[in-house]
């Protein structure tokens, strides 16, 4: 008898292990920035396997434009074969993400698809950081391929963030039905956007500090710092060492309150909302102060120096007119966009926050939506 229990129990946890693997997942709809974004990311995959069809054709390995070195080439004896598999990759990746917003897609466990999308999001990421990195950012002599390498290195990564984060999301909630139309809040779509763009920035900083970190040297000769500064991040004094690795460590944290803040997860503690309240309007006046120029550069004080209103000793103006530019064109606009997404995700958290609160103090749900009595998919 006792055999025969624990034969049951045994084949209830089996069944329980199947039906959680094999249960489709059935995310939300997609809204239409998130179909943006798997378009791009299909298209993003599809140019990449047009551009290995034509390697294979050519026998080489690499990229259009970029040949591996001799030294790689010879370490491929076919390779034809070679970029024919990595084509076939972008075309399974390409099928990934469309995956993600299609009918069929939705019958896929979750757990499978969010594996497959964690790796095309990492090895995507890598091939788009190898890209920016060897890319010749030089202002004086900035051509059209570089501008189209840098583009489509940051779209690609950004896209294809947008796919796995929203596929996240949206099979990792119950379902809400809406009753009544004007039930349809759309700050908290605005909430999200905002804090997503925040994560991509986070993101993005993280990457350039631990690729200095490491030993990388990716725009930094482009950043504008004092010359001690700039001196002890090219010759890598401990110091600025350790101060990338603190950096990153802060983005890190910034990419998690950037994922709390879009409104993903539960609400929080009393306690907890206020430290991330805090702490991103904190991040957000210093952003937008750095943007504008209050803290040195900025877009005033850049400004003021390419016009000739400000004084630069005649050694220091070719490299002082230099970080302008480049503080002009990429670092100030970064820093208001970070800012400002911090500031609007941080605005509308609070607001849902005071919403929450109001419909828990009537004992009630949000007018015209209710929640389905089963969980969601995940």
């Amino acid at each position: 008898m006792l055999d025969s229990m624990e034969s049951m129990t045994v084949d209830v946890y089996v069944a329980r292990i199947r039906r959680q693997l094999l249960r489709p997942a059935r995310p939300e709809p997609a809204g239409l920035f998130v179909q943006l974004a798997v378009g791009l990311a299909i298209a993003e995959m599809l140019v990449y396997a047009v551009q290995k069809v034509y390697m294979a054709a050519r026998g080489e390995v690499g990229m259009p434009g970029h040949p591996a070195p001799d030294s790689v080439q010879a370490q491929f004896e076919h390779a034809a074969f070679a970029q024919a598999a990595n084509a076939s990759l972008g075309v399974v990746a390409a099928l990934v993400a469309l995956a993600t917003v299609t009918r069929w897609g939705s019958r896929i466990p979750r757990w499978t698809l969010l594996s497959a999308l964690t790796l095309t999001l990492v090895m995507q990421s890598l091939g788009a950081a190898i890209t920016l990195r060897r890319t010749d950012f030089d202002l004086a002599h900035l051509g059209g391929s570089a501008v189209f390498e840098t583009l489509s290195g940051g779209v690609q990564i950004a896209a294809w963030l947008v796919v796995a984060m929203s596929y996240y999301v949206r099979t990792g909630r119950p379902r809400v039905h809406f009753t009544d139309a004007s039930a349809l809040v759309p700050t908290r779509r605005v909430q999200a956007v905002a804090a997503y763009v925040a994560f991509v920035c986070a993101l993005a900083y993280g990457a350039m500090k631990l690729d200095w970190a490491l030993g990388g040297e990716f725009l930094i000769r482009q950043t504008p710092l004092p010359r001690a500064a700039r001196d002890d991040l090219l010759e890598r004094a401990t110091d600025a060492v350790m101060q990338h690795w603190v950096s990153v460590a802060l983005a890190l944290v910034g990419m998690v309150a950037a994922l709390h803040l879009s409104g993903c997860f539960r609400p929080h503690a009393k306690v907890r909302r206020w430290v991330l309240l805090v702490g991103s309007w904190a991040g957000c006046a210093f952003m937008v102060a750095r943007a504008v120029g209050v803290l040195g550069y900025g877009f005033v004080n850049d400004v003021r120096l390419l016009s000739g209103l400000v004084s630069v000793p005649p050694a220091a103006m070719d490299l002082a007119r230099f970080h302008a530019r480049w503080d002009l064109l990429l670092w100030s606009p970064y820093w208001l966009l970070f800012g400002v997404c911090w500031g609007v995700a941080a605005w509308h958290y609070r607001r849902q926050g005071h919403a929450d609160s109001s419909h828990r103090s009537h004992g009630s749900q949000p007018a015209g939506a209710h929640l389905m009595d089963q969980p969601g998919p995940g």
